[in-house]
């Protein structure tokens, strides 16, 4: 590519999620960067697993990988037949579904899933069908989503203006990646800030490191510095992804995202949504996210050495929520929505 853009690793999900027919392949996002190691799954329980414990991170790349997930657990269930397979689909469902509860994507996969399933059954074939057909369901979704993550990157970049330096936080994938790479092809001269984002570090592992990859500039920067980089004028654009969206455009990201968001608008800083394929049909307001609270010793320690003393509590909710006022606009595959209207990208 011209202009000194290289793809990063990260730009598309098979470089992420592999479905091998017997195992899952996951790139452990835990150590990426620092190392590019593949984990195998070889039963769906692995893929729960890996989900639970943050091998995997970003709403789509788990969505994804628990799609392949539901069709490893069909491999080789070639006796499993009728009722006998939807039982054990619902089984699989519950277990991928309770892995991560906030992001929108997981449940519309898996939904699909079980759909497929259900069609499997009627016709009367068995569980190593179902593994080849869900197999393929994926492979549709893979192509999809990365087709999504392309126009929704591009989309943003068109709202980019030469000069801009965006803050963004924690790992807003793909999209954020091929907004980097348009606004090269525009010629826009992009710097970027991204923050560390603890207790996991995305930001200062996936997210600088691809940003990197593209050949913009990127200055890491701790989670408490933001509103200081905002009110000394070095940030004229706040970017994003989201977990989940409302259809009345409450948006849902990784934890600090409403702080930033606030203080974006009190020094007239757009703050625009990376919202790949939209809001969630079944999330009509705000009380229907559930936000996900982590376990308490994930906050004592940073990759690996504890930097708390003992005898204290942690308190780790993984996502905050921003109310539609303070969204300038959400970004998706198909154009550019106000918040409080994103409803109409599903008409």
């Amino acid at each position: 590519m011209s202009n000194n853009v290289k793809e990063p690793l990260l730009a598309y999900l098979n470089n992420t999620v592999d479905y091998q027919g017997d195992k899952v392949v996951l790139l452990n996002r835990r150590l990426y960067p620092d190392e590019v190691q593949y984990v195998d799954c070889d039963r769906y329980e692995d893929v729960a697993v890996a989900i639970e414990d943050m091998t995997i991170q970003g709403a789509i790349v788990i969505a994804i990988a628990a799609g392949y997930g539901f069709a490893l657990a069909f491999q080789g269930k070639h006796d499993l037949k009728g009722d006998a397979v939807k039982d054990y689909a619902q089984t699989v469902y519950e277990r991928l579904l309770s892995t991560r509860p906030t992001g929108q994507r997981l449940k519309v996969i898996l939904d699909k899933c079980f759909v497929e399933v259900e069609k499997q059954v009627q016709a009367g074939h068995h569980g190593e069908d179902c593994a080849a057909a869900l197999h393929t369901l994926m492979d549709q979704e893979v192509a999809e989503a990365d087709n999504i993550a392309i126009r929704c990157g591009q989309n943003t970049a068109n709202l980019l203006e030469d000069g801009d330096k965006v803050l963004t936080h924690c790992f807003a994938d793909a999209a954020l990646i091929h907004m980097l790479i348009e606004a090269k092809k525009q010629n826009k001269h992009i710097e970027m800030y991204c923050t560390e984002t603890r207790p996991y570090f995305q930001g200062a592992r996936l997210t600088a490191h691809s940003i990197k990859e593209t050949g913009t500039k990127v200055t890491l920067v701790t989670d408490n510095m933001p509103g200081f980089l905002m009110e000394q004028g070095m940030v004229t654009k706040l970017v994003t992804a989201a977990d989940k969206i409302t259809l009345e455009g409450h948006v849902c990201n990784k934890i600090g995202t409403y702080q930033y968001a606030v203080v974006a608008q009190h020094h007239n800083i757009p703050f625009y949504v990376l919202g790949y394929e939209g809001p969630d049909e079944n999330s009509p307001n705000i009380d229907d996210i559930e936000i996900e609270y982590r376990n308490q010793e994930e906050v004592f320690y940073a990759r690996g050495v504890r930097t708390a003393v003992e005898g204290i509590e942690g308190l780790y909710p993984s996502f905050d929520i921003v109310t539609p006022n303070f969204v300038d606009a959400i970004v998706t595959d198909k154009g550019v929505h106000a918040a409080r209207n994103i409803s109409s990208y599903l008409k």
